[in-house]
């Protein structure tokens, strides 16, 4: 068997592997039975065995975008602000673009650049705005809005479930600063009826995409989780006054969540491998 048609053919069992199409040790076989590390290329263009080698190619690739870096940091500030945009567009789009495109050759690249993208994108939006002066009531509230949506769609498009808590979980910062604007002075009864519901929500939702689509529902049970908390936490750090039994409030809600994760463990567990 050539060795592209090897390669090919572990790739498969790879994209098996992770999609729980067979399980784990008809996998393993599989791998063992065709996979020879001395014969098969490294796919990995950055990897330390092609660095070694010395290829050209990839040393004047590294040095170029060692530069790029370096120039868009020295004169990113003078450029005029369409150019801005533009450049920090393009960037964006080289990060998340080749992390969708070595989303199933490489995770670990795929996961790095879909990371390295995310921090770019709210450090151009912060940057600009203190650039140009903007309002930051304003324009902080709608980067947040922003990275919580490009985020949300991109990790439920490339399946980063990290990527995508982060983009829900700024939406969920957007709205515990919004309703602690319209009601600062809420009681702990209202802050419940304000979170719980979107815990509901969530959790419910994890259930029903677990039927409907793959690689997502751990996602929103996580966030769900996350919401559990999060009356206690509006209170105890977002608000102030609020008395010391709050705390004791806190502790028994992560006991009554572990209790309920330990009853409904069978459950949720198949939702997270899903």
């Amino acid at each position: 068997m050539n060795l592209e048609k090897r390669e090919t053919i572990i790739k498969e069992i790879q994209y098996w592997r992770r999609s729980k199409l067979l399980p784990e040790q008809y996998c393993d076989f599989l791998t063992n039975l065709y996979n020879d590390e001395d014969k098969i290329k490294d796919s990995n263009p950055v990897s330390l065995q092609n660095l070694q080698q010395g290829s050209i190619k990839i040393w004047l690739f590294g040095f170029g975008i060692i530069s790029l870096i370096f120039m868009i940091s020295l004169y990113f500030s003078v450029f005029p602000w369409p150019l801005q945009i533009a450049t920090a567009l393009c960037v964006l789009v080289v990060c998340y673009g080749y992390s969708a495109i070595y989303r199933d050759r490489n995770q670990t690249i795929s996961l790095l650049l879909a990371g390295v993208g995310s921090v770019l994108t709210m450090g151009f939006g912060l940057w600009m705005i203190a650039l140009h002066g903007l309002d930051p009531d304003f324009w902080r509230p709608v980067l947040i809005a922003g990275c919580g949506l490009l985020w949300s769609v991109l990790g439920f498009t490339l399946r980063i479930g990290l990527l995508h808590y982060c983009g829900i979980a700024f939406w969920a910062l957007l709205y515990a600063g919004f309703s602690g604007q319209m009601r600062p002075e809420a009681s702990m009864l209202e802050l419940e009826l304000l979170w719980l519901p979107l815990c509901v929500l969530m959790v419910w939702l994890s259930w029903l995409l677990y039927h409907k689509v793959s690689g997502v529902s751990g996602v929103y049970l996580g966030v769900g989780v996350s919401l559990w908390l999060m009356p206690e936490v509006d209170a105890l750090w977002l608000r102030q006054g609020f008395p010391d039994w709050v705390s004791l409030l806190l502790i028994v809600k992560i006991a009554a969540g572990l209790a309920l994760l330990f009853i409904f463990r069978k459950k949720w567990i198949t939702w997270v491998a899903s």
